[in-house]
């Protein structure tokens, strides 16, 4: 979330209660918690501060009404567009607001909530950095990497990648931007790897570090929306999700592209061993909590349901026979009906914890690959070639929709028991 969204999202101790809960509300949007959850954060703020405010989720915006009055004063609009996570924010503006709702603090403590949520920041650029090259090179193990070379040199594509990322939002370069550019970069590390004879037809070297790039959260919290009817936002949130799919893919494709090569039709991955399989995706787990600002201390939820789930998905393939849909599906169910509560009761968005135990679930290869084929369409391509790429955008497209379902379904129902039980 950008500074001036950070600072629009914190009202002074003068200014009005409409005021103090818009910024609350913008704040939770503008830092990825899921709009169910900013909604019943303003029904407990009602409840504390004895007012009776409405939250109007947008896109770009949230808007507090107060409905109750007929000479109430006009809607607070603040800019909140939902294009960032931070778990770290989240979580220290949602106890206080508990608190708030059950009496034990007042308006002076949800003010100082809010300007401690502000002063979150990300993690530690080196931590970034790392979290960046293990999450990659533990993609490049769950995929197939036969050798330590590959492995290590998706991690360390990785890591410049984070540090290009870091260094493109310090001048103001939006999501879009910096995601292309990681690609781009993870596609001319790729590029040269073919070149060396260092990469298999698999492509991990380029894939993996573009793969840490998928924007999950953005599609669950999406998701979410749709299952609650909120149509408009849940499209918008797709779709800026489908942007930033869309710049990586485009971005690995062009890089590749300049030392002749591409993501052949292969299958995306080779057979790893159980034991390997679960051990890279704990560490998977770990890292991507990193890049969502999760407190330090919380990231052993995503490790251990996110290894336990991977199990399972493993399982369910090579023992049961299962196709990777429903395995993922599989997975993403049980993450989700393990970590609704949790990330309940620990005050962070589900949609981040909850991506991080499954990120090695996503289909970013068959993405990636979809996208690379469409640069033949201009020149009349190779019939395999276009076809494979159809395959590769429906496996994809069939993936997404199964974890999105399997992680929301619980959370949605989670929801809704919750706010039975309060009313």
């Amino acid at each position: 979330m950008s500074d001036a969204t950070m600072r629009a999202a914190v009202p002074g101790t003068s200014e009005s209660d409409q005021d103090l809960v818009a910024g609350a509300a913008a704040l939770l949007q503008a830092t990825g918690e899921s709009t169910s959850v900013a909604l019943a954060a303003v029904q407990r703020m009602n409840r504390g501060l004895g007012t009776t405010f409405e939250l109007v989720p947008a896109w770009t915006a949230v808007a507090i009404t107060d409905p109750s009055s007929p000479t109430a004063p006009p809607p607070r609009i603040v800019a909140a567009a939902p294009t960032g996570i931070s778990m770290r924010a989240v979580a220290v503006l949602m106890r206080t607001v508990d608190q708030l709702s059950e009496t034990t603090a007042g308006r002076t403590e949800l003010v100082t909530a809010l300007r401690d949520a502000r002063a979150s920041r990300p993690a530690n650029f080196w931590i970034f950095l790392l979290a960046c090259a293990t999450g990659a090179g533990s993609l490049a193990i769950i995929f197939g990497a036969q050798d330590a070379t590959a492995v290590l040199l998706a991690a360390g594509s990785a890591a410049l990648g984070g540090a290009i990322r870091r260094l493109l939002s310090r001048v103001h370069i939006g999501p879009i931007g910096q995601v292309f550019a990681a690609a781009f970069l993870a596609g001319i590390i790729g590029g040269l790897a073919v070149q060396a004879d260092l990469s298999s037809s698999l492509r991990l070297i380029a894939v993996c570090p573009a793969m840490i790039l998928v924007p999950g959260p953005h599609i669950l919290n999406g998701a979410l929306d749709l299952l609650a009817m909120r149509i408009p936002l849940g499209f918008a949130r797709l779709g800026y999700a489908g942007l930033l799919l869309l710049s990586i893919g485009t971005g690995l494709a062009i890089a590749l592209a300049i030392f002749g090569t591409d993501l052949p039709t292969d299958p995306a991955g080779r057979t790893v061993p159980f034991w390997l399989d679960v051990a890279a995706a704990a560490v998977a787990a770990a890292s991507y909590p990193v890049y969502f600002s999760m407190p330090y201390r919380l990231i052993v939820w995503p490790v251990i349901v996110g290894a336990i789930a991977h199990g399972l998905r493993w399982w369910a393939m090579s023992v049961w026979g299962m196709n990777i849909v429903i395995g993922a599906f599989l997975a993403c169910l049980l993450v989700g009906i393990v970590l609704a509560p949790v990330a309940h009761r620990l005050h962070i968005p589900f949609a981040g914890i909850g991506f991080a135990a499954v990120v090695s679930l996503v289909p970013g290869v068959f993405v990636f690959r979809a996208i690379d084929a469409l640069d033949s369409l201009p020149f009349g391509g190779a019939d395999p070639q276009l076809l494979g790429g159809i395959s590769d955008a429906t496996t994809a497209g069939l993936i997404i929709i199964a974890m999105a379902v399997g992680l929301a379904i619980p959370m949605h129902l989670y929801g809704q028991l919750g706010q039975k039980a309060r009313t």
